[in-house]
């Protein structure tokens, strides 16, 4: 097999979970190629970077609908838990009251699995999607999901671009013709 045949692929920080599964992109030399896994299925997207007339990111509400998600079921989780214990606690001399720490240890574990997801929703920034704009149209890439490594992708792309297509041309306004009287 020669060297020709192989091209050195190099990954791209930011990869990202959607609907679709996980989402990875890996630069080669003349193109950008996306990777979803699902399990054992693996798709895959190239895009030549002479093609690329674009490579858009915008801010999505994903992260605020997480943060709501995991803070309302670890609120509701945590009551439960506080209120089994209250109650265990303030019927001790009752036969039933240990039963109640088996709930409340349930309860218990999906509020901290709850306050984890939600501090680490948190600390990864705000959420984005990634768009490419190509002669077919748009296409939606499935990574990167946050702002901070989608900026960087963005950076590293279209310097990549530009090596290939040139500097983009310069817009400059036609000159104004002279008012004749």
């Amino acid at each position: 097999m020669s060297a020709a045949s192989n091209p050195p692929y190099r990954k791209v920080r930011g990869g990202g979970y959607t609907w679709k599964g996980r989402g990875m992109l890996w630069l080669a030399p003349d193109y950008l190629l996306e990777v979803n896994s699902v399990l054992i299925i693996e798709t895959y997207r190239r895009f030549f970077l002479q093609d690329i007339r674009a490579f858009v990111i915008q801010r999505t509400n994903v992260r605020r609908i997480w943060g709501w998600f995991f803070g309302v079921v670890g609120l509701i989780a945590g009551v439960i838990t506080g209120s089994l214990v209250w109650m265990a606690l303030a019927n001790r001399a009752e036969d039933w009251s240990p039963a109640l720490y088996i709930p409340a240890g349930f309860f218990g574990l999906v509020f901290l699995i709850c306050l984890v997801l939600w501090i680490l929703n948190l600390t990864a920034g705000p959420s984005c999607s990634c768009q490419v704009l190509t002669q077919t149209g748009w296409r939606a890439l499935s990574a990167p999901r946050r702002l901070g490594p989608a900026l960087r992708v963005q950076t590293e792309i279209v310097g990549m671009i530009h090596a290939v297509q040139g500097p983009p041309p310069s817009v400059t306004p036609p000159p104004v013709p002279a008012a004749t009287s």
